[in-house]
């Protein structure tokens, strides 16, 4: 009598969970001990917990509606929006007004359409709050007295869009004009923006704003769970010496990403068909400290530019008296700006 065959015994479903368990807490563990031999990473420099002065005024337009969310520039004017003048008179004594293309404008003045009449030439104004127009008029800011500068020689006739955001810097500039700006037809894009560049990081708002992202909760958990794990941080410590090791950013857009912005700006008007006329940035020192100006930066290399630095400059200590405040003009520093643009704009060409 033939004994039964024996059918070869299978290991246990439950082996086959529990191994690469027990091997990823082996990992662990050693990782856990190298890193403990290892010696410690410097800690990198500590943020401010206080927000800056410009992310108190950030926050308060968000607060009563001024600013919307936006996925490409972090935030810009909400279109339609209207205000009343307030007491400090922080926009002129007009209403703050908002078109609908997100723009300010003077109020009640004629809606702009989208797209760009026949036989009209546009310039498209992106910077922050200076040319936005903090504390003056609508009617005196710079894009304005420009634009009036440009249809009295009665050669062409022309609009200007105020696309200037309080609080942004080169790279919403950048974003603005890529992801919404080309859809105006802009002959000329003026880019007035740099200053904002080196606002201070805090806890509040710890990331350089080309790292600013929206990320699902389940993926910032995630981020947040594996980067605790010893294993990533050995991994990490071990790839440091052949990947390099990057400082935290401690201002919203660093220079060499500032550089990266104008130029993007720069080429993609070469694709597209628009001009870009840059601008130096300047601050004025108080009448009562000497009133002189003093340029915090020249786009050297990115030309043409308009030099608003030399415009003050030559005033000496008479600058003072033409600003609000270090960086803001009142209505007749913005009408020297704009006259200033108006003369770089005749001396090449663009309003013939």
């Amino acid at each position: 009598m033939t004994e039964p065959t024996k059918t070869p015994t299978r290991p246990r479903r439950g082996f086959y969970f529990l191994a690469p368990v027990a091997a990823w807490l082996l990992l662990e563990c050693v990782s856990a001990l190298t890193l403990m031999i290892l010696p410690p990473e410097p800690e990198p420099a500590a943020l401010p917990e206080e927000d800056p002065e410009w992310l108190v005024s950030a926050k308060d337009a968000w607060k009563n509606g001024f600013f919307g969310p936006d996925i490409h520039t972090i935030w810009r004017p909400s279109p339609g929006y209207r205000e009343k003048a307030h007491r400090s008179r922080r926009y002129g004594e007009d209403d703050l007004a908002i078109d609908d293309n997100g723009h300010r404008v003077i109020p009640d003045s004629p809606p702009k359409s989208r797209k760009k009449p026949k036989d009209v030439r546009r310039v498209m104004l992106v910077g922050g709050s200076h040319p936005f127009g903090m504390w003056v008029n609508p009617s005196e800011s710079y894009i304005e007295v420009l634009g009036q500068l440009l249809n009295a020689e009665g050669k062409h006739t022309w609009e200007v869009m105020n696309a200037a955001c309080p609080g942004h810097t080169t790279f919403q500039g950048r974003k603005y004009i890529e992801e919404y700006g080309l859809d105006f037809e802009p002959d000329i894009i003026l880019f007035d923006l740099g200053m904002n560049d080196s606002l201070p990081l805090s806890i509040q708002y710890a990331s350089a704003d080309h790292e600013v992202q929206a990320v699902p909760t389940w993926a910032a958990r995630l981020s947040g769970t594996l980067t605790s794990l010893p294993s990533y941080r050995l991994l990490k410590k071990g790839l440091a010496g052949f990947v390099g090791k990057p400082k935290p950013a401690q201002v919203r857009v660093p220079m060499n990403l500032q550089l990266e912005n104008q130029a993007a700006v720069r080429d993609l008007g070469e694709k597209e068909g628009y001009k870009t006329l840059f601008f130096s940035q300047v601050s004025v020192m108080p009448p009562e400290r000497g009133g002189a100006a003093q340029c915090k930066y020249r786009p050297e290399g990115f030309e043409p530019y308009v030099d608003i630095c030399g415009s003050f400059e030559e005033l000496q200590a008479k600058a003072g008296f033409y600003f609000h405040d270090p960086i803001h003009a009142n209505a007749e520093g913005h009408a020297i700006i704009g006259n200033a643009v108006y003369e770089k704009l005749k001396e090449i060409g663009w309003t013939e």
